[in-house]
């Protein structure tokens, strides 16, 4: 009687076992590498989320600083051209310069 192992049933048998083994491994492989794939991808859009919701908080700051400056800069003028009407002989009178 010839030994089990060399059946070739039995040989044929381990041979589509490693087969369909072999076939899950890889299938395994490319669905884990998909799921890097869509993580990443995720990851990236929820940074670009991030970071225009960041953009837009930064402009509208600016144009906040921008808006109050505004407003310095005119009052600044209505002084200097208050202080220009005003006699020099007052006694309340100051002199203001600044650089443009």
């Amino acid at each position: 009687m010839p030994p089990f192992l060399n059946a070739p049933w039995i040989q044929y048998g381990a041979l589509g076992l490693a087969f369909v083994l072999t076939l899950s491994f890889i299938r395994a492989f490319f669905t884990l590498l998909n799921q890097r794939h869509k993580i990443l991808e995720d990851l990236l859009t929820h940074h670009q989320e991030r970071e225009r919701a960041f953009t837009q908080q930064f402009l509208a700051c600016v144009d906040r600083n921008s808006a109050a400056l505004e407003k310095v800069e005119q009052n600044l003028i209505r002084i200097q051209i208050q202080l220009a009407h005003t006699p020099p002989s007052a006694p309340e009178t100051y002199l203001l310069e600044y650089p443009e």
